[in-house]
């Protein structure tokens, strides 16, 4: 489940919802005139999100067969007797 509060409301109550996202995986989106300024998450899932992102990362590096990197051209070796 997941909630949306004006940053008003949010300060008003911001002990039980830090207590609720502490303890269910659960995001509390946090606004300022009806735009998302902050968001209350969980630090198990926050740690999770972080562990994706790095192998993500790692994976994106050319590590792996199906890399999004951009491959280095290589260096055109001269032919012997080529034409000119």
């Amino acid at each position: 489940m997941s909630e949306t509060l004006p940053i008003i409301e949010a300060y008003a109550r911001f002990d039980p919802l830090v207590r609720r996202t502490s303890n269910a995986r659960e995001r509390i989106t946090i606004t300022d005139q009806g735009r998302a300024v902050a968001i209350f998450i969980n630090p198990a899932e926050l740690a999770e999100l972080d562990r994706t992102m790095a192998r993500l990362r790692r994976n994106s590096t050319g590590a792996g067969p199906f890399s999004c990197a951009p491959q280095r051209e290589r260096p055109r070796t001269p032919v012997a007797g080529a034409i000119r």
